[in-house]
């Protein structure tokens, strides 16, 4: 029976081949291919032909399960349908508990195609060079019509998380409907970074033989959150985490509202990164945030041309080293052990501890510094090299990669991280506590202040802390966590740049 999957056409025409005539057909496609006629057949991602959106608004319900998890992970939501899907990303990642900490993709149904099908362009899909169709020009009552339509969303191409949209009824809408309500829902949302559907399976499976994880190896057991059950969810605490994204019926179609919070106020002297803090705490809280941003404020944020020289190095360094062919990288994806020991030697970085071998998984300075790169957008991965971004290639001065780092380092679509990030560097910046342990308590501390959670109600550690501000903390260390004499200095005022752009 033909299938309609034209790979799995070419899976069988090529089983009825012999060996001769697969070489033979091999031996064609490689000619081809050798005098550029293939430039035809490489993969574009057509522009996405959508309906236009209901003449009267609906409300959709949907259930939202992350795949190939066991057991399994859902959540049944009720979800506006003028929601655009870059809102509905920020609403899935708040309903399982992801960190928006990776890149994330939105693939249309009925058919799951996943890397071979067309997709939904997100921002840093663009600014590739990407073509199709925006994620923030289509509405979810576009691709989700009828009971039974699916979307698919990928989250962290390296650990592989989809989930599939499936559409379960259609409503008329309340106009006063929240954007997004959870009705029901199955199980905690994944550990972040734990090794995707497998990796969480194992952990899962470990916690049911054993819920203190005592087989496991000890630096695993400790990565594991404590008290971490993976049965543990409560819809209300979803709802929470949902409706904290500030989305609200006069802003459900206005993207640059969607993640900012209900009712919030400019606290005076407050730095941006700290919006989803602000209106509701508690005085006490709230002025003891505020003496933190006095303090922090009138430190000493001056950097001179020989500073901006010295901090901007390694990351320039990194971006002219890739130059425009790229840094060549390993079949396992890691930097190629004589280019670590040139970056090591050229950027002061090598040390007596560090091993002979130079392998970047083995050498902290290198790798920290090319996930700083990597992180900030200065450095991009693709196939078997690490390229400059076209916003690196643009830059021509060390204050230019001050003002665009900087900027940058506290923005992110998910507010309640900006925050951490930003109380983060507030905190150094306020000369509070002078190394990372100790910012990381002071951090946790307010954020518990707060009303804010990782996890286990009342309790946040430190370290996880430190997981979530890495790469600011690598920022401010010289972007590989090794610094010089001036790196508290620097710190200091790189903190307050990143705090208060406008004054810098």
């Amino acid at each position: 029976m033909p299938t309609e999957d034209p790979l799995d056409q070419i899976r069988h025409m090529v089983d009825k081949m012999t060996s001769s005539e697969v070489a033979s057909t091999l031996e064609q496609i490689l000619a081809l291919g050798a005098a550029g006629q293939l430039s035809h057949l490489e993969p574009v991602n057509p522009p996405i032909h959508l309906p236009d959106p209901p003449a009267e608004g609906v409300a959709l319900t949907v259930r939202v399960d992350v795949d190939d998890v066991s057991p399994k992970v859902w959540r049944r939501l009720v979800l506006r349908g003028d929601l655009t899907l870059a809102q509905m990303h920020g609403i899935l990642q708040a309903a399982f508990g992801w960190l928006d900490s990776h890149l994330h993709r939105f693939w249309p149904g009925p058919r799951q195609e996943l890397w071979r099908g067309p997709y939904f362009l997100t921002d840093y899909d663009v600014e590739e060079g990407d073509e199709g169709t925006l994620e923030a020009d289509v509405r979810l009552d576009q691709v989700l019509r009828e009971a039974g339509d699916r979307l698919f969303y990928t989250y962290d191409f390296g650990d592989g998380w989809t989930h599939t949209l499936r559409l379960e009824s259609v409503e008329a809408l309340d106009q006063d409907a929240p954007p997004a309500v959870c009705t029901r829902a199955r199980n905690a949302g994944p550990l972040e970074d734990s090794g995707g559907p497998h990796g969480y399976n194992e952990l899962v499976a470990a916690h049911a033989a054993d819920p203190s994880l005592a087989q496991l190896e000890d630096y695993l057991r400790e990565w594991v959150p404590s008290g971490w059950d993976p049965r543990d969810v409560d819809v209300n605490e979803v709802n929470e985490q949902v409706q904290g994204m500030g989305l609200s019926p006069d802003n459900a179609d206005d993207d640059s509202a969607g993640f900012t919070v209900f009712g919030a106020r400019r606290e005076k002297g407050w730095p941006a990164a700290l919006e989803a803090l602000q209106g509701n705490l508690a005085q006490p809280v709230a002025a003891r945030i505020t003496a933190l941003c006095e303090r922090a404020s009138a430190a000493d944020g001056h950097l001179s041309e020989q500073d901006l020289a010295v901090i901007a190095r390694p990351f320039r360094y990194l971006v002219e080293l890739a130059g425009e062919d790229g840094i060549p990288l390993t079949q396992a994806g890691w930097i190629k052990p004589a280019l670590v020991k040139q970056i090591l030697t050229d950027l002061d970085l090598d040390q007596p501890w560090l091993g002979r071998s130079h392998q970047e998984v083995s050498t902290p300075p290198v790798r920290n510094l090319r996930d700083t790169c990597q992180d900030l957008g200065l450095l991009r991965k693709r196939k078997d090299r690490l390229l400059a971004s076209r916003k690196a290639k643009a830059l021509a001065s060390d204050r230019d990669y001050l003002t665009l780092l900087t900027g940058s380092l506290l923005v992110h679509k998910n507010s309640l991280i900006s925050a951490t990030h930003g109380l983060f560097t507030l905190c150094l910046a306020a000369g509070g506590a002078h190394n990372s342990p100790d910012l990381a308590v002071e951090v946790a501390d307010l954020l518990l202040a707060c009303g804010i959670n990782f996890g286990t109600p009342g309790e946040i550690d430190p370290w996880d802390v430190m997981d979530v501000v890495r790469t600011t903390w690598m920022f401010l260390n010289g972007g590989s966590g090794e610094t010089g004499p001036d790196g508290q200095r620097h710190a200091v005022a790189l903190s307050k740049a990143a705090l208060w752009p406008d004054d810098a």
